[in-house]
Parts: structure tokens; C-alpha cells; sequence
């Protein structure tokens, strides 16, 4: 179930990867990690281990949050590269 869940996150975001600098795809991927409010470390693909405000001054956004419904503790955000 997890694993369909991330592809059907990662193809929405694939689907709405815009072209940035002529034409440049932009980057998008998920962040897994326990969540206990904005100073969580999240594992990110492409930036490592951030926090949610890292995520944006690395130039990445949140696009997609989804939380485990048995623990509401641990979370998968889909991100994006924003355009520049």
C-alpha cells in the first residue's frame, strides 16, 4: 500500500514538473521521516536530511503531505524544485 501511495505521489509530481531556464526540468522526490512539528529532520531525495524550512530555502516546496494514519507521527511530503 505504502509503496503505491509513492508512486502515486511521484507521478503527480512528475505530471506537474514545469520547465524552468528554457526549458530545464525542475526536480521533485519525497521526504520520509517522523514528524513532531517544524524542527523535524526529514530524509529528502536530492537534499538529505533538512527541516521543513530548509526545504524551501534550498529551493524546494511541500506539495503533498501525507501522514501515517496509525501513528500520526510519521509522514511522507512530496517536494518540488521551485521555479526560479
Amino acid at each position: 500500500m505504502r509503496k503505491a501511495l509513492l508512486a502515486g505521489l511521484l507521478a503527480v509530481v512528475a505530471a506537474n514538473v514545469g520547465a524552468a531556464d528554457g526549458g530545464a526540468p525542475l526536480r521533485g522526490g519525497v521526504c520520509i521521516g517522523p514528524f513532531r512539528g517544524a524542527d523535524s529532520v526529514l530524509h529528502c531525495e536530492h537534499i538529505g536530511k533538512v527541516t521543513i524550512r530548509q526545504i524551501y530555502e534550498k529551493g524546494f516546496r511541500v506539495v503533498h503531505m501525507q501522514d501515517d494514519k496509525n501513528t500520526a507521527s510519521y509522514v511522507v511530503l512530496v517536494i518540488e524544485e521551485q521555479a526560479r
